[in-house]
């Protein structure tokens, strides 16, 4: 399409203008004319034209002196100046050319030279307009990009980070590739005060990657605050990614949970490098490959959420990174590979292997830019009782209280699938004035319900825990006996009362099992220092955090009673 353009002839010859002018318009243009420099000024100020044809020798102001001063002017549009001028001389010409001007014809010019010169400057002009209007787009593709991004990060990060990312347990780096990390980095302490990490690396890297991952952090903040283990988390994250992904999308993820009270780290990994427990010594005490497929490729049906438990004697450091560490690449295309990760954390001294691992990887790369997102984190895993082993203390009453009662049964069928302490401190959420209590109340519930169900009615010995290997046994016997059982139940029974209006939960639960000689435990005073023994720390622990906790029958029916108030003088006996 021809381009009809804005021609500014400037000339003091009457004759010049009416040719000039004739050949402008015969092409399509309009004409706007001047006759000396300052109506050449004033013209270009006011009628902003596309194509300049300027006179030399003018009354006035000579086209020299109009031209420089025409490109001193404010504007970010190029407007080609051709001198049309009688003058000949090199000098004049080179003149002409400092002065801004872009082209230069000597007079008289033949009308098929002017008629292709501006032809030509016409083609020029036209493409200047495309590229001008590219600008303009981009600009505004430019700023709409930066919007969206400045959002994404908005809500990327408050959906991301948590208060458990400052754990003090907790060390951890993410290093994206481009604007938007793929890989998610999230921790939790459920209401044991278990720690929960989660590590996931979604396909690629960028905005999409990142999209792909972020669905799961409610998933696991949600069940992580409500207790539930790992294994129930990954089928759940696994479930919603199915749902929500396309076929060729997925999130390689480990998950961990971290009980400091109980000594033991559970882990999930399905598509991510070996997780690792460094011992504070160098050595590595523990290994944890991938042993199932990354999240979002199987179906409900076919997923396996199955867990491998390690029960540590040392203190150590658990270390957890995605695939973006193990092949960072150096300038030669080097692989940072998993030995020398290994090799770099063992030479490390303990609480300084998360900066060790950092320097490691960014001296590998050099100043080559990560191909892949990089993360990982580092967990202070300590046998000895210390700030995360400390019992949690009773919260303020919220408010008034109305006595209410719950009473629940399970069957085989149910207790082989149901997590049932979420299921009942979920509930209890719900009562105003338990939400302060609900870390101690986990730890009751879960205890007596667990003490049932192992004890009671599957008949396992915790002293199995005690020989070496004991506790991955233990777990081992555990799932075999619980995928046969038959018969049995449990019942439990909650009743929020207000004796002498001090506000009491009792909590009672009782098993079809044989019982156990529960006098050997109760008959002891309770010991701060002895909850990590492998043991009859259930009963103890319970026995911490109730006001009172009394057997009956043969050791299969157990009530606790837990003040809302620490202060209550609970004189009222237990039902």
């Amino acid at each position: 399409m021809k381009k009809s353009l804005r021609l500014l002839l400037v000339d003091d010859t009457e004759s010049n203008l009416q040719q000039m002018g004739a050949v402008a318009l015969r092409l399509g243009h309009q004409v706007i004319v001047a006759r000396d420099g300052y109506e050449a000024l004033e013209k270009y100020q006011a009628e902003r034209p596309e194509l300049i044809f300027m006179d030399i020798m003018m009354p006035r102001m000579d086209g020299i002196e109009a031209v420089r001063r025409i490109r001193a002017l404010p504007g970010d549009t190029w407007v080609p100046i051709v001198y049309y001028s009688a003058l000949d001389n090199v000098r004049d010409i080179v003149r002409g050319l400092e002065a801004g001007g872009d082209d230069y014809l000597v007079k008289p010019a033949n009308l098929r030279v002017i008629q292709a010169k501006i032809n030509s400057y016409a083609r020029l002009i036209a493409l200047q307009d495309q590229l001008h209007a590219s600008k303009v787009e981009l600009q505004a593709w430019r700023e709409e990009a930066e919007e969206q991004n400045r959002l994404g990060h908005f809500v990327i990060s408050r959906l991301v980070d948590a208060e458990g990312l400052r754990d003090p347990m907790l060390r951890w780096k993410n290093i994206p590739a481009q604007t938007f990390s793929g890989d998610l980095v999230c921790a939790t302490r459920g209401p044991g005060d278990v720690l929960f990490l989660m590590l996931a690396d979604a396909a690629g890297h960028g905005l999409h990657a990142a999209l792909t991952a972020l669905p799961m952090t409610q998933v696991f903040y949600g069940m992580a605050a409500k207790g539930f283990p790992i294994d129930t988390i990954a089928k759940e994250l696994n479930r919603k990614l199915k749902e929500l992904l396309p076929i060729d999308h997925f999130v390689a993820t480990i998950l961990a949970a971290v009980d400091i009270r109980n000594q033991t780290i559970e882990i999930w990994n399905g598509g991510n490098p070996e997780a690792l427990f460094v011992a504070a010594k160098g050595d590595i005490d523990a290994r944890w490959p991938s042993q199932h497929m990354p999240l979002g490729i199987l179906s409900p049906a076919d997923f396996s959420g199955a867990t491998e438990t390690f029960n540590y004697h040392r203190d150590g450091e658990l270390v957890l990174c995605s695939d973006g560490v193990v092949e960072a690449e150096d300038a030669t295309g080097q692989r940072l590979d998993q030995d020398k990760i290994e090799a770099l954390l063992c030479a490390s001294p303990a609480g300084r292997r998360c900066a060790a691992l950092e320097r490691g990887v960014l001296d590998h790369l050099g100043d080559r830019r990560n191909h892949d997102d990089i993360s990982w984190m580092v967990v202070d895993v300590a046998t000895a009782a210390g700030p995360a082993r400390r019992l949690p203390k009773p919260g303020i009453n919220a408010g008034p209280v109305s006595e209410w009662r719950m009473e629940l049964a399970w069957g085989p069928s149910e207790l082989r699938h149901l997590d049932v302490a979420p299921a009942v401190l979920g509930f209890m959420g719900q009562v105003e004035a338990l939400r302060p209590h609900r870390g101690p109340l986990f730890l009751i519930v879960s205890e007596l319900f667990n003490n049932a169900l192992d004890h009671g009615l599957l008949g396992l010995d915790s002293r199995i825990k005690r020989q070496e290997g004991g506790f991955e046994r233990y777990l081992e016997e555990r799932s075999l006996r619980l995928a046969r059982l038959t018969d049995g139940m449990i019942e439990m029974r909650f009743h929020l009362r207000l004796p002498r209006g001090q506000p009491v939960l009792d909590i009672e639960v009782a098993d079809s099992g044989p019982g156990f000689d529960y006098a050997f435990y109760t008959s002891r005073p309770v010991d701060l220092d002895d909850l990590g023994s492998p043991h009859g720390r259930g009963i103890n622990l319970v026995r911490s955090l109730c006001a009172e906790v009394a057997y009956g029958g043969h050791g299969n029916r157990v009530q606790a009673r837990y003040a809302l108030q620490a202060a209550a003088e609970l004189k009222a006996p237990l039902p």
